[in-house]
């Protein structure tokens, strides 16, 4: 890993922020890490692997592992890391692994608003409204006074002549026609939260367990709201963004604003981007590990294209096996094992990086041994004006090794899929037909 001193950029709130690429370091000095002559480290930092310290001396060196966003290192040091190769792809990426983004508690970023044609990012926005919901649960709900009308033998407010006169005059004397305020639920504040958590229940697809977490969390919510607040009317939204811009919702219900600016984004098919910066809506920061995010993606997107015969299994769990012949005690897990029955198999390590490195030829070399084939591929991400696809990186005693460079910045992600599956699939032995 590269290690380079850094200059942080001080936010508004007085932390200091410094970016870092995925897999490489930032040297500083202890002065700047340090408060009042400790460094408070939060321990989730090095618990989840999410970034690695190393002292030198009055230096720390920081160094960024496979996940990537932002992350709070102290409680005024940020540290943003980023994909190590732009990925302009990353929702589509995530919505194609079926993987879901995780946040860390207690820190929020501005964020661009972007479309919404995720499952993914409605599902991250819709993390964010369980979040923003919790004080209108426990702070209570907005209410505001409507005008109603009544005739009544029992009046209450304002007695109103006109109405009342009409009301005697077709014989109905004992009632007197009123008008009064009376406070409800119903309003446009509330129809809004609740029709953005019906559009969750509603579009959210539960494709992994955390899904189906945010789809109860969701759900409870819901039934939570009472049944007075009705369906949202056409007027609702702009009201409430009426509302928003113009700071009309009281000091003591201010919880409100962050809940309502997700409702409104969820119920516009509005999104946001999970590459650029922006100053759109405050959400929570998102962080993800993009090793296993690429390795799974790539997975399912063979598995997707799969012609009948072959099977496209995880070595890491159904498809890994005895490293050795005579012994049990090591296992090999390939990536990605492709087959279409014996002799018919072809192994795939996912490398996020540039190329592989020797360590990586060794250990593809060594599957492809133990999986008694002629064919293994290392897949790696693509470099930016570098050509892509398949390319040989040699043969030893009769194993080919091969690269091949995925390009996640592509604009038609679609094609690169199809020609990525296309290859691979190519590359799996031919049936041996015997001729009697």
């Amino acid at each position: 890993m590269n290690s380079s001193a850094s200059v942080g950029e001080e936010l508004p709130d007085g932390r200091i922020l410094y970016r870092l690429d995925s897999r490489k370091s930032l040297d500083l000095s202890l002065a700047d890490v340090a408060s009042n002559g400790t460094i408070e480290v939060f321990p989730y930092v090095e618990e989840k692997g999410l970034l690695f310290l190393q002292f030198r001396k009055r230096r720390l060196v920081i160094s960024a592992g496979p996940f990537i966003g932002l992350i709070p290192l102290t409680p005024r040091i940020l540290i943003e890391v980023r994909p190590k190769l732009p990925i302009p792809n990353l929702a589509r990426v995530l919505d194609a692994a079926q993987r879901s983004l995780s946040t860390l508690p207690g820190t929020d970023r501005l964020y661009l608003a972007d479309h919404l044609a995720s499952n993914s990012i409605l599902e991250f926005l819709a993390i964010n409204l369980i979040d923003a919901i919790h004080p209108v649960l426990e702070g209570g709900f907005l209410k505001a006074y409507t005008s109603k009308s009544s005739l009544s033998s029992h009046p209450r407010g304002k007695i109103e002549v006109a109405g009342t006169l009409r009301a005697w005059s077709s014989g109905q004397q004992h009632r007197l026609a009123t008008t009064y305020h009376e406070q409800t639920l119903d309003i446009p504040c509330n129809r809004v939260l609740k029709a953005a958590m019906q559009v969750v229940l509603q579009r959210l697809t539960p494709v992994n367990p955390n899904k189906g977490l945010v789809i109860k969390a969701i759900n409870k919510n819901f039934v939570q709201f009472p049944s007075i607040i009705g369906v949202m009317k056409d007027y609702d939204k702009s009201v409430v963004h009426d509302q928003i811009s113009r700071n009309l919702i009281s000091d003591q219900k201010a919880y409100y604003y962050r809940a309502l600016e997700i409702s409104l984004m969820i119920l516009s098919d509005t999104g946001i981007s999970l590459e650029n910066s922006g100053s759109d809506v405050t959400l929570a920061s998102f962080i993800v590990n993009f090793e296993d995010l690429f390795e799974e993606y790539l997975r399912r997107v063979l598995n997707e294209q799969s012609p009948n015969g072959f099977f496209v299994r995880d070595g890491n769990k159904d498809g890994r096996r005895y490293l050795f012949d005579d012994s049990r005690r090591h296992m090999a897990q390939p990536d990605i094992v492709i087959s279409a029955g014996e002799g018919r198999t072809i192994v795939a390590e996912v490398k996020y990086k540039e190329k592989p490195n020797r360590d990586d030829i060794n250990q593809a070399i060594t599957y492809a041994i133990c999986y008694r084939t002629s064919r293994a591929v290392l897949i790696h991400q693509k470099p930016p004006e570098k050509r892509g696809g398949l390319y040989r990186i040699g043969t030893m005693n009769g194993i080919a090794l091969e690269g091949y460079g995925f390009d996640l910045g592509a604009t038609d992600l679609d094609e690169e899929e199809r020609q990525f599956g296309e290859v691979l699939f190519n590359l799996v032995p031919p049936l041996e037909i015997v001729v009697a």
